[in-house]
């Protein structure tokens, strides 16, 4: 049936697709510098009442601006204090594939004290929300890959997961045409100095959560010398990530052994009381689902999707009451908790899964073979039992997708820059601590702020000290005379 509908639904919706998009950026030819000189007509966003929504054009392809130009879309509070007003700070959430548009629409508050003195502006990078959006499939299909066994064990396991990766690349390419080999990270950073000259700012001023924080160092590699201010929250040393190979020695279930070691000090743990039979517990229960999956609404609840539910769920402590419900479910055999946790970690309202891999992917040479990863898959699950074998497995996301030429940002040397604030987080669940350390050596002049925490990203989750820190450089150009070192997140809460 999935292939049925791949082969026969898409065409429609590709043929509409295209037209649409060729026909939405062939107004007019713009060169570079018209492209700088646009300023956005700022109107109230449809369903707010405070944020202003704007669009302005970007190159399609920045080393030919004239021939497509197409749509940025942007979202803006103004400054409070307009009389104390330093400029523009442009954030992003994330992802790649995260909507900065929908994501600042639902939630402007984190960055309500440094809106004292800034315009608050917010981006759908390319190919995501309203900026020229990629969609692979028919709406309401699944991903094609989450239908199938993501851990194989089997030659037929195998063959089934290439397939279904396969036809998912092919689609893409199919859906977006011109537009796929220009989404990279390169391309967005580049997309953000055109921004910045339409904000008519003379420097940019930017903060930039997780795949941000790499897009913000990409851009000050670019363009050293347009960078004011920067903060970058929990970045990766490899912007996009990318598939790229690493050590399964360095698999690790830290971030659920860290959600049991709470959960097992609260009454009514769905694991029980003690640690390591409760890390047994769950061991056990991601593993029987490989064989024996639980059926859900909406398809069936397997050992992968288990462990992309649960590492949804590990981002934020805030998010550990739900995980403990989930599991409770769980355990009783009800895993739509579970399920539904898995489906927004591999798409949302305000996530496009087709953005990420196709950002992922365009960022990295790197296709691993299948015999690679399985041998890899078998030691990472040795040493991370629970979310080994998926995430090794993970490796194979790109496959079928094209390689885009040019060197990935990171591979350029180290420059001077302006002072640039880099935040890490030890324990974060995400991004190791080790990999933010690693970026930072990339920008000369840097400062770190370090916290020691258990969640996804540290500026506004209610630590004080890091709050303190970025708001007084953000506000008033403070650098700290040397690395900050924050107490344990929670300690002291603002």
């Amino acid at each position: 049936m999935l292939r049925r509908v791949i082969h026969v639904a898409l065409p429609t919706a590709i043929i509409v697709g295209l037209l649409a998009w060729w026909a939405h950026g062939v107004l007019t030819t713009q060169t570079d510098e018209a492209l700088r000189a646009q300023r956005p007509a700022w109107a109230r966003c449809p369903g707010s009442l405070d944020v202003e929504c704007a669009t302005i054009k970007v190159p399609l392809d920045h080393a030919a601006p004239q021939e497509h130009p197409i749509d940025m879309a942007l979202a803006r509070l103004p400054a409070r204090h307009p009389d104390q007003r330093i400029g523009s700070l442009v954030v992003n959430y994330g992802g790649p594939g995260i909507s900065g548009v929908a994501a600042f629409i639902a939630d402007p508050e984190p960055f309500n004290a440094l809106r004292a003195r800034y315009d608050i502006v917010a981006f759908d990078p390319r190919g995501v929300g309203k900026s020229s959006p990629l969609n692979c499939r028919p709406k309401g299909e699944p991903l094609p890959y989450v239908t199938v066994d993501q851990t194989p064990d089997t030659p037929k396991e195998r063959e089934a997961l290439l397939k279904a990766l396969n036809e998912y690349a092919a689609a893409c390419k199919r859906q977006a045409g011109p537009l796929l080999a220009h989404l990279t990270t390169d391309a967005t950073a580049r997309d953000l100095d055109i921004l910045r000259s339409a904000l008519d700012e003379p420097e940019l001023t930017y903060f930039g959560y997780s795949y941000g924080g790499g897009l913000g160092a990409a851009y000050a590699q670019l363009y050293p010398s347009k960078v004011r201010r920067m903060v970058l929250d929990a970045p990766s040393a490899a912007a996009g990530g990318g598939p790229e190979i690493g050590n399964p020695e360095n698999a690790s279930d830290e971030p659920i052994e860290a959600f049991v070691a709470d959960c097992v000090k609260r009454r009514g743990c769905p694991l029980g009381r003690d640690r390591e039979t409760a890390l047994g517990y769950l061991e056990e229960f991601v593993k029987v689902r490989d064989g024996l999956p639980l059926d859900v609404s909406g398809g069936k609840l397997t050992d992968a999707l288990a462990a992309a539910g649960i590492s949804e769920l590990l981002y934020t402590t805030d998010d550990w009451p739900r995980l403990r419900r989930a599991l409770a479910d769980g355990l009783k055999g009800d895993g739509q908790a579970l399920y539904d946790a898995a489906m927004e970690f591999e798409e949302s309202e305000n996530f496009s899964r087709d953005a990420f891999t196709a950002i992922d992917c365009n960022d990295t040479s790197t296709r691993p073979r299948t015999e690679h990863v399985a041998g890899a898959a078998e030691s990472a699950r040795e040493k991370a039992p629970i979310l080994g074998a998926w995430l090794a497995w993970g490796w194979l996301r790109c496959t079928g997708w094209d390689t885009v030429p040019g060197d990935a940002w990171w591979a350029d040397p180290t420059r001077q820059i302006a002072a640039i604030m880099v935040v890490g987080t030890v324990g974060d669940p995400v991004v190791p601590y080790e990999d933010v350390r690693t970026l930072r050596s990339t920008l000369s002049g840097s400062v770190m702020v370090t916290l020691k925490g258990k969640s996804h990203t540290a500026y506004r989750t209610g630590d004080r000290c890091v709050n303190k820190a970025v708001d007084a450089y953000l506000l008033d150009g403070v650098i700290p005379a040397a690395d900050v070192k924050c107490p344990v997140a929670g300690a002291r809460k603002r």
